[in-house]
């Protein structure tokens, strides 16, 4: 039975996994265009206030700013899970009571308020520092920050 069997075609396999290979690079191709080139109305939107403001700062401020204010963020980590906590209680309580929920949300929105307000004035006091010359480097840098619009930004920080 050996000697009429037909030889292994070792090609087949290595031909399927090439076609696969080509099918999924068109397809990866076609995709990437159509998200690329959304309508022109998506691209012209602005990235957001506060990380744009962020961002347009210099590499050494930034690092700066971080860690100027990783002690409140880590304390308001800290908070954040002690309310995560709380908010697992109030929504498993029965009865169900949406004013204790409430108050957890509002000092949730406090807590923000209270670190955007912290970043805003560290913000201030570093731009209120830079040199005329500094100032006009770091409003170009904005523009064009803005211009690329949010989904210019091709590393992290």
């Amino acid at each position: 039975m050996s000697e009429n069997s037909k030889p292994k075609r070792r090609w087949v396999p290595v031909l399927l996994v090439a076609s696969l290979a080509l099918n999924l690079l068109v397809a990866g191709v076609v995709f990437g265009t159509a998200m690329r080139f959304k309508g022109e109305d998506e691209a012209r939107k602005p990235p957001g206030f506060g990380p744009a403001l962020f961002r347009a700062l210099p590499k050494p401020e930034r690092k700066a700013l971080r860690a100027d204010l990783s002690g409140l963020r880590d304390k308001g980590a800290d908070a954040r899970d002690r309310d995560f906590h709380a908010l697992n209680l109030a929504l498993r309580q029965v009865p169900f009571d949406p004013a204790e929920v409430e108050a957890l949300l509002q000092e949730q929105a406090q807590s923000m308020a209270r670190m955007q307000t912290a970043l805003q004035e560290q913000w201030l006091a570093r731009i209120s520092a830079m040199t005329d010359s500094e100032r006009q480097i770091y409003a170009d840098r904005l523009v064009e920050l803005i211009q690329r619009g949010p989904k210019g930004r091709k590393s992290k920080d």
